[in-house]
């Protein structure tokens, strides 16, 4: 690290409002520094080694982040002086700039030749200012809906080149559809190479066990945390594995003496405990889910909010969710994740603990007991003026008591009176509180989500529905229906 670079970081520690005992701190990390080498167990004279983080260090990482920050910061002051206009989402203002991670940086804006002044002013200006240097023939520009010559002139301009859609940000596909088999193709081809790497050596049948579930299982872990695998895939990827456990490194198509769906089994129910990748799936993107829930504010939320309204409002209030026509790939599938194990999996094990009563739904969220009262109660529900009503609209503080200030369209049956006096009778102890409402998973003592207990129910749930038919099509020989050879 340059002296120079180390002068931009000490000033970026102190705009985030580090102390000057940890400003010092670091500085002794970065500039100074004495070491020592063991000789035969014996340490050596100090050696100063003036430069004291290194490459791998696990502190730099983080120190980066500091210096990177100084271009978020630019940004939005060229966008305060609108000198940059960025990618406006929806109507109410909000604009995203620039996504970074690390040192991968991806800047969206409109495609304008004031946008591109102001975006090689900046990255000259952060170059000059922090000591790094920006590498502008690694980097690429790509267009939306942007004539062919207006991107040959702004890749002359910046001495960068025109990249197309899809491309690849932080390991994955932005802009393919995961329902094409070549936004896949990288995952298979890296499975496929792996296998490579373990050819010509014998492993044993409990190894070939472990290393599916450490290495082959693991690999597509990524992918599977944002993308729906199609089936074609998870036939391919079970194929992979299923060839490498009955056939070795070597695979080939071998006999499968036991059906996947048992190999796929928990060990304490008989089978192998080998994790299916399509269980996996949709337990990774049920996080998702449970994020949008909970947590604190995100971009992503809110931009999944300018994008699709009351969509996302009526998910995150536990409501139904109609997804809108022209919506992602993404989002459908995260709207959809109950079709995908059945019965409804995850919102059958959510729950909400009332607090201050501000935003759940009386009727549509379960808060009380074992369901909600709109199937409980479906007939008051659906003589009720207040279907869209909060706890919190229709509890009402008198003298210290809690009221509840029903509305109906008509009077009552006489039989409709007793459903009444057992909903009230269900609301007796409700306590009002100043806590915020928290959603609970009930498979977890704590009420935090899990994959552990995500992927038990999922589990059963899956094996339960028989999704294994089209893989069992796909090739799988079993035991069981081997004839033998006729007799002569």
């Amino acid at each position: 690290m340059t002296r120079w670079i180390g002068v931009f970081l000490e000033y970026m520690m102190g705009r985030v409002g580090m102390c000057h005992k940890w400003v010092a701190c670091m500085k002794a990390c970065v500039f100074g520094g004495n070491m020592s080498i063991l000789v035969n167990g014996s340490p050596t004279e100090e050696i100063c080694i003036k430069r004291g983080l290194k490459q791998g260090d696990s502190l730099a990482p983080f120190l980066f982040l500091l210096v990177a920050e100084g271009f978020s910061g630019l940004m939005r002051n060229a966008m305060s002086l609108n000198l940059f206009q960025g990618f406006e989402v929806g109507n109410n203002g909000l604009v995203v700039l620039h996504l970074q991670y690390a040192d991968d940086t991806l800047c969206i804006g409109k495609a304008t030749v004031g946008n591109l002044w102001t975006m090689k002013a900046l990255l000259q200006g952060f170059e000059m200012a922090s000591g790094l240097k920006i590498n502008f023939s690694k980097s690429s520009l790509i267009r939306v809906n942007v004539p062919p010559e207006f991107m040959t002139m702004a890749c002359d301009f910046l001495k960068c080149s025109e990249g197309a859609i899809p491309f690849k940000y932080l390991g994955l596909p932005v802009g393919a559809s995961s329902r094409k088999m070549f936004a896949w193709d990288p995952l298979l081809n890296l499975l496929s190479r792996k296998l490579n790497m373990w050819g010509h050596r014998y492993i044993s049948f409990g190894g070939r066990i472990v290393l599916l579930n450490s290495v082959l299982n693991s690999i597509p872990i990524f992918y599977l945390s944002f993308l729906k695998m199609p089936t074609k895939v998870w036939r391919r990827i079970v194929r992979v594995q299923r060839e490498f456990l009955w056939g070795g490194v070597e695979g080939g198509r071998k006999i499968s003496w036991v059906k996947w769906k048992s190999v796929c089994q928990q060990k304490r129910n008989g089978g192998l405990g080998v994790k299916d990748v399509r269980v996996v799936n949709v337990n990774l993107l049920a996080k998702w889910r449970w994020r949008l829930l909970v947590g604190d504010k995100a971009l992503w939320k809110d931009v999944l909010k300018e994008k699709y309204g009351a969509c996302v409002e009526n998910m995150m209030g536990g409501g139904p969710c109609v997804i809108p026509n022209n919506a992602s790939l993404w989002w459908k599938d995260i709207a959809r994740l109950d079709d995908f194990g059945g019965h409804g999996w995850f919102s059958s094990e959510l729950s909400k603990r009332v607090g201050n009563d501000l935003h759940t739904s009386f009727w549509k969220v379960r808060w009380r007991g074992e369901t909600t009262f709109k199937i409980k109660y479906p007939r008051l529900f659906s003589i009720s003026n207040q279907k869209e009503a909060t706890i919190g609209d229709l509890l009402a503080l008198n003298c210290s008591n809690l009221e509840w200030n029903f509305n109906w369209r008509r009077s009552f049956f006489v039989w409709e009176g007793q459903l009444l006096a057992n909903l009230l009778e269900d609301l007796e102890g409700v306590v009002w509180s100043q806590e915020e409402d928290e959603w609970r998973w009930n498979l977890e003592d704590n009420g935090v989500f899990s994959m552990k207990s995500a992927y038990g129910k999922l589990e059963g749930l899956m094996l339960s529905e028989g999704l294994w038919r089209e893989e069992e099509k796909g090739g799988s020989i079993r035991c069981g229906r081997v004839r033998p050879p006729r007799k002569w």
